[in-house]
Formats: structure tokens, sequence, C-alpha cells
């Protein structure tokens, strides 16, 4: 292992960096912000993440099997003290060094640092959040926002290509008596990425009451996918360094076609100069978990404390009863009411909107912004898997079980299936 000091940053890398020669260091200081700098230019996985006790490899931590195996300590005893004091970061430094390999020694410290700076800018401080989409599912998150968001954001500024919808939650919600500082404002379509967080509730379709469909996330998909993407290259255009948080169906795929789209050029060629893998978040599970709670008690199953929700916002979704003492036929059985919970409200002549807006939108924004543990759907691999996280200071940082086979051999299935299932649709 190698080790360097750039700045108040620590380095190290399994091969040395003739750049940094200048910089070697024999040991590492416990204290001191360190990053695990790699040279990946192909590579489509996150850029900058939080290494824990059981990183191994890049090949390890961008694989389905990081949330199944469980952390089984393969960091040495001086990396795991900087991993639990959350001082541990991946960094992918290709871009860096692509860009800086003719600067002078003199000036390599202070391009690292900006380059630092850049890569980890979601870390702290209240969030300038804009809103795209202010339908049915729209104006209740952003009713969530202002409720909620008090702590974390600082301005949520709301678009809609409806101006009356933009002035009349402008009105509103600056009159809610909560969270009086957050201030709400309407911004234009050009000053959409002129924020922290970007949050696309934009939808063409939605199946009206009563209307009989075969698949509503594949013919969503088809239709909101060619949204998205005109966002994600503007993002692009605009140099967004912010989260790119995609809430409308299906949040899976979209965030790949958002990731996909912004990261190739104009000849179609991806470069991966866009928004990188880590800033682009799904939210579609939260309300999932939401069900399986409500249903769990119907169903008399012990799921509050140790059950979890994997996977897609769809019908391939994994409900678990319970993580340490897994039944595969109850964990079924809540997964069947969990994906038909929707439909129950359809059957009452309603849009079922109102807990995917608050639980999948405002609360698993919120948490997120705030580092708590939520569901949201992340890179893993080339695919966006849902799965419980949190945003540590040292990057993203994923639940890690021991999960029985079974339920090891479900969420592997599924996230082959959707893999399979975005190259079908693109491809």
């Amino acid at each position: 292992m190698y080790y360097y000091k750039l700045d108040d940053f620590q380095l190290i890398s399994r091969e040395a960096i003739a750049l940094f020669d200048a910089f070697g260091i024999e040991n590492l200081n416990h204290f001191k912000r360190t990053f695990w700098v790699f040279d990946a230019p192909d590579d489509k996985g996150k850029q900058y993440f939080k290494i824990t006790s059981s990183f191994e490899s890049l090949r390890n931590y961008d694989s389905i099997s990081w949330l199944t195996e469980g952390a089984t300590l393969r960091l040495e005893d001086d990396l795991r003290l900087l991993s639990d004091r959350e001082l541990l970061s991946g960094l992918n430094i290709s871009k860096w060094i692509s860009q800086k390999r003719s600067d002078c020694q003199s000036r390599l410290a202070e391009s690292f640092k900006a380059f630092v700076a850049e890569a980890t800018a979601m870390d702290t401080g209240k969030k300038r959040v804009h809103l795209l989409g202010l339908g049915d599912v729209g104006s209740t998150l952003a009713i969530g926002l202002k409720l909620l968001g008090g702590d974390c954001i600082q301005t949520l500024g709301i678009y809609d290509i409806n101006e009356h919808q933009r002035k009349r939650y402008e009105m509103e919600l600056n009159q809610i008596i909560v969270n009086t500082d957050l201030i709400v404002e309407r911004i234009e379509a050009e000053d959409l990425f002129h924020c922290d967080v970007f949050v696309f509730c934009a939808s063409k379709y939605v199946p009206k009451v009563g209307e009989q469909v075969s698949d509503v996330r594949m013919i969503q998909f088809e239709e909101n996918s060619k949204i998205v993407e005109i966002y994600a290259k503007m993002a692009r255009q605009e140099g967004f360094k912010g989260l790119f948080c995609v809430v409308s169906d299906p949040v899976d795929l979209l965030c790949r076609s958002a990731y996909e789209a912004s990261n190739r050029n104009e000849q179609g060629v991806f470069d991966g100069m866009g928004i990188p893998a880590e800033r682009i978040r799904g939210f579609g599970l939260g309300v999932m978990h939401g069900r399986s709670l409500y249903y769990a008690k119907k169903l008399n199953i012990d799921y509050a404390t140790h059950g979890r929700v994997f996977g897609p916002h769809g019908k391939d979704l994994i409900c678990v009863n319970h993580l340490l003492n897994y039944n595969h036929e109850a964990s079924l059985d809540l997964t069947e009411k969990v994906i038909r919970a929707n439909l129950d409200v359809r059957e009452e002549g309603f849009k079922p909107y109102i807990a995917p807006a608050l639980s999948s939108g405002a609360k698993s924004i919120i948490d997120a912004l705030s580092g708590n543990w939520h569901y949201s759907a992340t890179s893993i691999g080339e695919t966006f898997f849902g799965a419980r996280n949190r945003q540590t200071l040292a990057g993203i940082e994923y639940e890690q079980v021991k999960l029985a086979p079974e339920l090891a051999n479900r969420l592997k299935s599924v996230h082959e299936r959707l893999d399979d299932l975005w190259r079908e649709l693109k491809y």
C-alpha cells in the first residue's frame, strides 16, 4: 500500500502514483480525511463512496453481493480505524489525472483540493432544492418538503409548465405556519439546475382510475424516460454538481436513463462527464416500506424492527419479514399484498399518490439529505437498485447483513432482471 499527503488530505493506493512521488509518507494519521484513490476511466459505477470494513476491491463493492454477504472485516486495522471514524472514502481520480498531468508539482495539492471539493460537495450544509412538476405527486411532495425540511432545506424552488400551478403553490406553501424560514420560490425553467438538489416529479402518463393496463411501469418508462433524458442533458450542459433525485415511475430505470443521457456527448459516446452515478437517486421504495408496515400488522407478521424492502417500486419488489429470522412464505405473502396496495386504492376510485409522495418522496429525501438511514435506489454496478442506505461524510453507506441464501438469491435475481430489462427496453 502507498501513502501520500496532499494539503489536508491523506491518500492511499495499492499501486504507486508517479504524480504523487514528492508527497509520500510512511504512516497514516488516523484522524485525517483519507481517500483510497483509484484510476478507472471506463468504470460506470460510483466515483466517490464510503469505504466500510468489508471493502476489498471495486469489483466487490459495486456488486449486489455487497448487500447480501454482510461485513467480513477485510480492511487492515489502521484503515478500519479511519472507516469507523467516517474518514475513509473511495475516490476515482481518473478525470483529475487526465486534466492535471501537465501541472507542476507546486499546483498539484491545490488542484486536488479543488477536485475533492467538487466530489464531496453534497456533504454538509442546508440545501437549495428545486422541484420539477406540480401534479398530484409533485404538489403533495412540495407540501411534505415544506413541513419536514426546516433543518436541511434552505429554499424550495418550484417549477411547472403550468404557470398558474407555480403561482398557486408559491402562495399557499408560504402561508403554511410551519418552517416559516423555509421560503418557497417560483422559478423559471432556466433556473432548474441552479441548486444543490434537483427533484424530478414530471410524468407524461399516469393511468386514470379504472383504466386497465398490463404493465403500468413499462408504459411510464417509455414516456417518462424521454422527459428525464431532456433534463439530464440540461444538467450536463449546466455543469450541475448536485443531487439528481428521481421520484417519477419507474424510478430505478429512469435513474439509469438520467445517468446514461447525462454522461454521453453530442455524438452519443459515453464520456463520464455528466452527473456521477452516486449523485443520482431514485425515491420509490419508501412507500413500499410504509405499505409493508401497514400490511404486516394485518397479516400478524413481525416486520416493524427487522423487516426490510429491496429492489424496484413494482412487481419485482422484495419484502422481507425479518432480516435475521427470514421466513420465505411470510415474506412472499407480504410482498404480494404490498405490490397490490396501489390497486386497492384504485378500486376505491382514487389515484394512489399521497403515500408515495410523502413516504418515498418527502420523508426519504429529507432523510437522505440529513444523513439518516432511508430507502432509495442507487447505482450498484450499472443497475440502480433499491436498498436501505445513508449518506455519510465519507459517502454512501449500505446496510450490510449476511442474508439467508434463499433471500440472497432473490436479490441477485431481481438485480439481474433489472439489468436485462434495461437492455431490452433501450437496445
